[in-house]
């Protein structure tokens, strides 16, 4: 038997930050929680929260002190051994994509 081995390359780099972010949706109830990023790009983010979220949820993140703002997808959301979860969110396709471009590319210079 051929064993095959595949690698996943992401369509573009990462940015690796730690910044407050908001979310904002209905997790059982219409809220706000507070969470981490660890990672951002133009097209999405992960995020360190304590509510579990389920995949495919629409919620609006925001970052204070960025003015970014986008509504984005769940695409994942996995149990992490401290009892938070990571969730890995998508940009909904909009003008927001190009907003959340800028921030990571102000946020990779600041670094430099």
């Amino acid at each position: 038997m051929i064993q095959q081995t595949y690698a996943v390359q992401r369509v573009e780099e990462r940015i690796d930050m730690r910044v407050t972010a908001l979310l904002v949706g209905k997790h059982d109830k219409l809220g706000v929680e507070t969470g981490e990023t660890s990672d951002i790009s133009s097209r999405g983010a992960r995020v360190i929260a304590r509510s579990e979220r389920p995949a495919g949820d629409t919620l609006l993140i925001a970052i204070p002190g960025f003015q970014f703002t986008a509504a984005a997808r769940v695409a994942y959301c996995n149990p992490l051994s401290d009892g938070r979860f990571g969730i890995g969110l998508e940009f909904m396709v909009g003008s927001e994509q190009l907003e959340g471009a800028a921030l990571a590319a102000e946020l990779h210079y600041s670094r430099s």
